[in-house]
């Protein structure tokens, strides 16, 4: 187990152990994951392994909710024509 005294500094890294991009006395924002973000240089090895986890986990999720969405549609589309059915011949 690690304590506080043993674990190592944290880094900025840019994906890797380099250094962070700088323009001028600012960090510049680096986009990883779908993310745009400035924390994201100090993100270590075990938070980007777990950021990139997530990332697919919500990539899948809003994949599914994409689906869900597609099949709701058909079916207002296919009740809105029965209604105008419906209209039409009475």
């Amino acid at each position: 187990m690690q304590t506080r005294a043993h674990t190592p500094a944290r880094v900025p890294v840019t994906g890797t152990r380099a250094a962070p991009k700088q323009t001028g006395k600012s960090l510049k924002k680096i986009e990883i994951f779908g993310l745009k973000a400035l924390w994201l240089h100090f993100a270590d090895e075990i938070d980007l392994r777990r950021l990139a986890i997530l990332h697919l986990r919500i990539r899948r999720k809003e994949h599914a909710l994409h689906v869900l969405k597609g099949e709701q549609r058909q079916i207002r589309r296919k009740c809105t024509r029965r209604m105008q059915r419906a209209r039409n011949s009475s």
